[in-house]
């Protein structure tokens, strides 16, 4: 009797050996587990952007009726840009990063000369700046893959183009079309402010696609004051700011 217990319990001991998988056991440390607190943010951002008055004191500009009585087309421009976030906290992300922005309205129906109101134009305006944003991302996870966010931002931005053209409307003998810019009249620094609302969609660990409404309004005038005499035109830009997200 003995034997057979002796028998039974190699052959079982020996498909106990056959069973086990020859891949080897991996052990994973602390060490090796990605604790960075750094993520960079690629936007991708679709405006709609619009221009707003500070004021009408524009008597010796060239448009010299300029004012809240006329009517300005906003049009659509495509900002892109690059951010670094630092992780705070788990709900608390602040952040610096660098874009290219833009902006684009008409003036529609100017009266160009006083002498003659029936001779109107439109003119279209293009602006493109160098933006510095710092920004704090204000984030709650609600599950494992999606996390609500608010970020609020402050701006420091740069402008180098303001081009206009003016078109003149259907007026027998009319001059001829023509472009201008600002370029050498713009201010040296202009601040905005601006907000977005949205969240992450997390694909892995490492990388995210969001999707927030965001706006942003410029404060100051953008032509310098002690310069060009220019109505103080600002801006007021809406829509989305959407990219990538990776945690490195």
């Amino acid at each position: 009797m003995m034997r057979t217990y002796l028998a039974i319990f190699t052959l079982l001991f020996s498909f106990g050996l056959m069973a086990q998988p020859d891949d080897e056991i991996v052990y994973y440390t602390d060490s090796e587990v990605n604790n960075s607190k750094f993520n960079l943010a690629l936007n991708l951002n679709p405006y709609y952007s619009d221009m707003r008055l500070i004021n009408n004191d524009a008597s010796n500009s060239l448009f010299n009726t300029y004012s809240e009585e006329f009517d300005a087309r906003g049009s659509f421009v495509f900002d892109y840009g690059l951010d670094l976030f630092y992780e705070v906290g788990p709900s608390f992300h602040v952040g610096i990063g660098v874009t290219r922005a833009h902006g684009a309205y008409t003036w529609q129906d100017v009266v160009l000369d006083t002498l003659n109101p029936s001779l109107l134009a439109d003119n279209a305006v293009e602006i493109s700046m160098i933006s510095i944003p710092i920004k704090v991302n204000f984030t709650t996870r609600i599950s494992d893959v999606f996390s609500l966010e608010v970020v609020p931002m402050v701006e420091l931005n740069f402008l180098d183009q303001y081009n206009g053209r003016i078109s003149y409307n259907d007026f027998s003998g009319a001059p001829a079309d023509s472009s201008f810019n600002l370029n050498d009249d713009l201010q040296d620094l202009n601040w905005s402010v601006g907000i977005a609302l949205g969240g992450t969609y997390w694909i892995s660990n490492e990388f995210g696609v969001f999707v927030r409404g965001s706006v942003r309004y410029l404060l100051n005038d953008m032509i310098d004051p002690n310069g060009y005499s220019w109505p103080r035109e600002t801006m007021l830009n809406f829509g989305l700011n959407t990219g990538l997200r990776v945690k490195f």
